[in-house]
């Protein structure tokens, strides 16, 4: 119910204008049939219906700063699962992603704002809320932006969540010479009206010479007392047709500051990384990356990935990689190769993953994925597609799976 009267809300404030003004709209709709397997469940074949439909109304206003957008789903289970629940009526499932106004210049070359439910994102916190977006700019260098409501959770069909599920946050940035952005974030969540987490940011990006930029960016956890994630980059294009990049990754578990979980003593994950990407031709691209993996107490692993994107005729894209990895917790190699090919208004496409894998102490074994689909564009209104996949593991010998859509743009 909370998200009907949101919605009629918005509904009702952003087309107030048309009485007097002609916007434009737009409308996707998708309607899908889903297939799988669900081994947890009685019935092992599994299969829903979809409905799909984003709109976006733009003009809503003579000068053109207001629009509306909204994006979500409604899902009805043909099938009986273990992921049934009796208080879902007719097994009826839906999600709304996000449903907000956009008001850009509401004062001129100061604010902009979002109203409704939008995705939100800082160093410090994002997610997706019920609430209001501000982004205060030009104050001089220094730009502000403020933003909280529900904080909105989605599980695998549907939403969760209560009203005193909540985020908010804020954060001050700067943009100045050498396209340099530096911003310092704060934000915290709320589960059940309990401080769940609480967070300060910062993220960092500029470019102090041609073809080369730095960046950054940091989180730390007030509530563990410990930095949650660190990142430091930097990207190179010593020529017009290669890129180098080399980066520092870290990354700590945390955890509702009300959980058994956040008593336990965890490690931090390490990677140092180095990539390289060159245009070989214009039709021709290779790129690979080692990374150096450190999980703690001396467990560490190597890890190389290479692959080549090609184009060797006209209506053949081929995407081709392999990577392997050794150390903790074993090894793997595997490799993936997938392709389209357009005929005329038809694309059919295809792939195989393959993965051999030898864990330590446990099973070895391999993992295999094979695909195909076909998509059909009649006009730019109207388009089918359709994709079948198996997996073969050694959990099942196989595991199918697949969509059928029918999509049309108003």
């Amino acid at each position: 119910m909370r998200i009907i009267r949101i919605v009629a809300i918005l509904v009702a404030v952003a087309f107030v204008p048309l009485l007097s003004h002609a916007a434009e709209g737009k409308v996707i709709s998708s309607t899908q049939y889903l297939w799988y397997q669900d081994f947890q469940s009685a019935d092992t074949d599994q299969s829903d219906l979809a409905e799909y439909l984003r709109l976006d109304v733009t003009k809503l206003d003579k000068e053109g700063k207001i629009s509306l957008h909204g994006y979500g789903r409604v899902l009805y289970q043909t099938t009986t699962s273990v992921e049934d629940r009796p208080e879902i009526a007719n097994d009826t499932y839906g999600r709304l992603y996000y449903f907000y106004l956009d008001y850009r210049d509401a004062v001129k070359d100061h604010l902009d704002l979002r109203a409704g439910r939008t995705y939100v994102s800082s160093a410090a916190v994002s997610g997706t809320i019920d609430g209001v977006y501000l982004d205060i700019r030009k104050l001089g260098p220094v730009g502000v932006t403020l933003f909280g409501g529900r904080n909105v959770i989605f599980d695998n069909k549907s939403e969760v969540g209560t009203g005193g599920d909540t985020l908010s946050g804020m954060s001050v940035y700067v943009d100045t010479i050498k396209s340099t952005h530096v911003e310092v974030s704060y934000g915290r969540k709320y589960a059940d009206s309990d401080l769940a987490r609480e967070y300060v940011g910062l993220d960092f990006s500029t470019t102090p010479l041609e073809k080369v930029n730095i960046y950054g960016r940091t989180q730390y956890d007030t509530v563990s007392d410990k930095f949650s994630e660190l990142l430091f980059g930097a990207k190179l294009a010593p020529g017009k047709d290669l890129i180098l990049r080399g980066e520092y990754y870290q990354n700590r578990p945390t955890f509702d500051a009300f959980s058994f979980y956040r008593y336990f003593n965890v490690n931090d994950y390490k990677e140092m990384s180095l990539a390289a990407e060159y245009q070989v031709t214009s039709e021709y691209r290779v790129y690979g990356k080692y990374a150096r993996e450190n999980f703690g107490d001396d467990a560490t692993a190597n890890l190389y990935d290479i692959g080549l994107f090609a184009r060797p005729i006209k209506d053949l894209a081929l995407n081709v990689s392999y990577e392997y990895r050794d150390g903790y917790a074993g090894q793997l190699n595997g490799f993936r190769i997938n392709g389209v090919y357009k005929i005329s208004k038809t694309a059919i496409s295809a792939g195989i993953d393959y993965d051999d894998f030898r864990r330590e102490s446990s099973r070895d074994g391999t993992a295999k994925k094979y695909w195909a689909g076909i998509m059909y564009e009649q006009s730019k209104m109207f388009s089918a597609s359709a994709r079948f996949e198996d997996n073969v593991n050694y959990n099942f010998d196989n595991s199918y799976q697949g969509f059928a859509a029918i999509n049309v743009n108003y």
